[in-house]
């Protein structure tokens, strides 16, 4: 049974992503003394540059059924949505073994209500601290719009999105007509379309993410800028950290929200969590002059294109498997611009920037959130995949209840460290 936190206990939390930061401004304002840490600035990693969304609809596990016949066409189209790196599939190959089993149909109905389990809570959770940062005029809460060619491409998607409805996402059909009301700049190309109306997306995930690091740091929260060597044991416990700068430093908990890094932690405690990169890419646009007031997905390319202030856009999306050290490939960036063309029309590409992100990935799509099995004093929150922005806030808000003795509203088992 896990030691319950009281006020003013000691917290550590390694990993000053977006995730991490959520958790700690979560226990700052609950009391807890939490100091922060991370090699590099806050929300300078996969926190900088991600799509801004949160995907409240994307309760549909990445491995769905017949997912196994996709993955030749991944080996052969290096730019294609979802891309796997030839020379990196012997270390790859362990995590795609447990993708296939998870894209069985009978696990991928309770995956999808493990999904859904959280995502339907994700903007009650947000509110609280997006209030406390005073971040809520960035929280564009316009609903999003998934862009289909025409009657097949959209009647192809129909099934999945009464999957959707089935869990609770709340969705709506738009003609040609009705899509042009909403999107007046979209191309005549696209004639169909399907809003989720309590979508939402920030203008920028860097900003909004050091908004909330600033709230933690505002409300007393540490921030130490160093590297975590390992965690460290006193009396049967993990009972903090060793650092590379500032030695060892001491807690109650120590909480491993470093993403993909969480690895050198799973390692050391001789965890088998199959974390990878689900790399993903970005083209910053902010001269764009381009004004469009949804979110907008296109189903058949896989990626999305962010309205920021101003005009600007940034285009992002497309998954690449791949050793987080790997080089990028910047032609899966640039290939986003023809796609975006097709849908807005031209646009300036003045000031133009390209970002890669590693985001951690577990084969069946769900985090992992709680305490570490047999060492009191550890706990996990990582493998958010492309849904750590969207997840930050009710990651924090469960970890928060497991470690001051509440019992969560939803069951935690299906997010435990050892379902692997």
């Amino acid at each position: 049974m896990a030691d319950t936190l009281v006020a003013g206990d000691e917290v550590i939390v390694v990993g000053a992503g977006v995730v991490g930061i959520a958790i700690a401004l979560h226990l700052r304002l609950a009391g807890l003394a939490v100091t922060l840490l991370d090699r590099g600035e806050p929300a300078m990693e996969t926190s900088y540059g991600n799509a801004g969304a949160f995907a409240i609809s994307d309760v549909i596990p990445l491995a769905e059924p017949g997912v196994l016949r996709k993955v030749p066409g991944w080996m052969l189209d290096p730019l294609g949505p979802l891309a796997l790196r030839w020379r990196y599939l012997p270390s790859l190959l362990p995590w795609l073994l447990r993708f296939l089993a998870a894209s069985r149909p009978s696990r991928v109905a309770s995956l999808t209500a493990e999904l859904s389990a959280l995502l339907g809570r994700v903007n009650s959770d947000y509110a609280a601290l997006i209030a406390q940062a005073g971040l809520g005029a960035m929280w564009r809460r316009h609903g999003n719009l998934t862009l289909y060619r025409n009657q097949q491409e959209f009647d192809a998607a129909l099934p999945a999105w009464e999957e959707k409805r089935r869990h609770g996402v709340q969705w709506q059909a738009l003609s040609r007509t009705q899509l042009q009301e909403q999107e007046p700049l979209l191309a005549e190309e696209w004639q169909y379309a399907v809003r989720v109306p309590d979508w939402s997306h920030v203008d920028d995930p860097y900003t909004f993410s050091r908004g909330l690091f600033d709230a933690f740091i505002r409300a007393g929260g540490r921030f130490v800028q160093d590297e975590v060597l390992a965690t460290v044991e006193g009396n049967g416990r993990v009972s903090g950290v060793a650092t590379a700068s500032h030695g060892r430093l001491s807690a109650a908990a120590t909480v491993i929200a470093c993403g993909v890094w969480s690895d050198r932690f799973t390692r050391q405690h001789r965890y088998r969590v199959p974390l990878e990169s689900e790399r993903g890419y970005h083209v910053n646009l902010p001269q764009a002059g381009v004004r469009l007031h949804h979110f907008i997905q296109c189903a058949s390319e896989s990626f999305v294109i962010l309205p920021m202030a101003g005009g600007g856009l940034r285009l992002a999306g497309t998954v690449e498997l791949a050793h987080r050290d790997a080089a990028p490939d910047w032609r899966r960036a640039h290939i986003l611009l023809d796609k975006a063309r097709r849908i807005v029309g031209d646009f300036s590409t003045a000031d133009m920037t390209v970002w890669m992100g590693n985001r951690p990935s577990l084969p069946d799509t769900l985090p992992i959130i709680g305490p570490a099995p047999q060492q009191p004093g550890l706990w996990f929150a990582t493998g958010h995949g492309h849904l750590g922005l969207t997840l930050a806030a009710t990651t924090a808000a469960l970890l928060g209840d497991l470690l001051q003795g509440r019992a969560p509203a939803l069951d935690m088992q299906p997010y435990r460290l050892q379902r692997f």
